[in-house]
C-alpha cells in the first residue's frame, strides 16, 4: 500500500514537471528591463475623456485580443461593492480550460472590450465589458481580457490603471492550452508590472486577465513583449550546436 502511494506520488510530481502549472514557473521583474516597443491602442478612434465599444477580435501591434479562449466557459462572479449593500458583477473564466491553439473569441454583444481615453500621457487603454449589473451600472472594466500573441515570449510587462486594489488573477498559458502560472495581482494599484519565465522558456503564448474590483473595474495599458529569436538567428543557433556536437565525437573518436 505505501509502494502505491509513493508510485502514486512520482508519477504526480513527473506530470507537473512535464509541463504543468508550477508556483515558482514565473518571476516579477523591472518593467523597465524588458525593452522593446509597448503596445498603447494609440490607433483607436477614442475622444478625449470617453469611451468606446469593441466588438469581435481587436488586433494591435501583432496581438489578438477578445473575451476569452475557446474552452473556457464564460461565468459571472459577483463582489460587494465598497460601502453598499449592493454587489458588482464580473466575467469569470474559472471554469473550463482553453484549447490547443488557444483560439480567442470575442464577448457577447456590449459585453466584450471597450477603450477609454484617459487624456493623459499615457492616452488610451483597454479594458474588458462586464455582465450588465442589475442596478443599470456601468460594467466598463469588470470583464474579462484574454490576448493570444503571434509568437510565443519569454516576458511581458503591463500596465494597469484604474486598480483599486482589488482582486486580479492574470493567468499565462502555452500554445498548448495549458496554464504556466496564474500570477495573484490583487491589492496593486496602478502601475508598471512584468513577469519573466523563471528559466527562460519562451513559451508564454497568451494570458487571461479577470478581476473583481468594485471601484472602478480595471484597464490595461503598455503591453510590453519580450524580444525572441528570429527564426535565422534560431537556426544558426541550432546549426551551431549541432556543429560542436560533431567536432566532439570526432575528437572522442580520435581519442579512442
Amino acid at each position: 500500500m505505501r509502494f502505491r502511494f509513493l508510485s502514486l506520488a512520482l508519477a504526480a510530481g513527473l506530470a507537473l514537471g512535464a509541463g504543468g502549472a508550477r508556483a515558482d514557473a514565473i518571476t516579477e521583474t523591472a518593467y523597465a528591463s524588458l525593452g522593446g516597443s509597448a503596445i498603447s491602442f494609440s490607433e483607436l478612434v477614442v475622444g478625449a475623456l470617453d469611451g468606446v465599444l469593441i466588438e469581435g477580435l481587436l488586433s494591435s501591434g501583432g496581438v489578438l485580443f477578445g473575451e476569452r479562449f475557446a474552452g473556457q466557459e464564460l461565468a459571472v462572479a459577483k463582489a460587494p461593492r465598497p460601502g453598499e449593500v449592493a454587489q458588482d458583477w464580473f466575467d469569470d473564466l474559472s471554469f473550463g480550460t482553453p484549447s490547443a491553439g488557444l483560439t480567442l473569441q470575442a464577448g457577447a454583444t456590449g459585453a466584450n472590450l471597450g477603450a477609454y481615453d484617459y487624456g493623459d500621457a499615457y492616452g488610451i487603454a483597454l479594458a474588458g465589458m462586464g455582465p450588465q449589473n442589475p442596478d443599470g451600472s456601468d460594467p466598463f472594466g469588470f470583464g474579462a481580457i484574454s490576448a493570444r500573441f503571434a509568437v510565443p515570449v519569454s516576458a511581458l510587462g503591463l500596465q494597469l490603471r484604474e486598480s483599486g486594489g482589488g482582486a486580479i488573477t492574470l493567468s499565462l498559458y502555452r500554445l498548448d492550452g495549458s496554464l504556466i502560472q496564474a500570477v495573484d495581482l490583487s491589492g496593486r494599484s496602478d502601475g508598471f508590472y512584468a513577469f519573466t519565465r523563471s528559466d527562460g522558456s519562451a513559451d508564454i503564448a497568451g494570458f487571461t486577465l479577470t478581476n473583481r474590483d468594485s471601484y472602478y473595474g480595471i484597464a490595461i495599458d503598455n503591453l510590453l513583449l519580450s524580444p525572441v529569436p528570429e527564426p535565422a538567428s534560431a537556426l544558426l543557433a541550432t546549426l551551431g550546436l549541432a556543429l560542436l556536437d560533431g567536432l566532439r565525437r570526432r575528437r572522442d573518436r580520435a581519442l579512442d
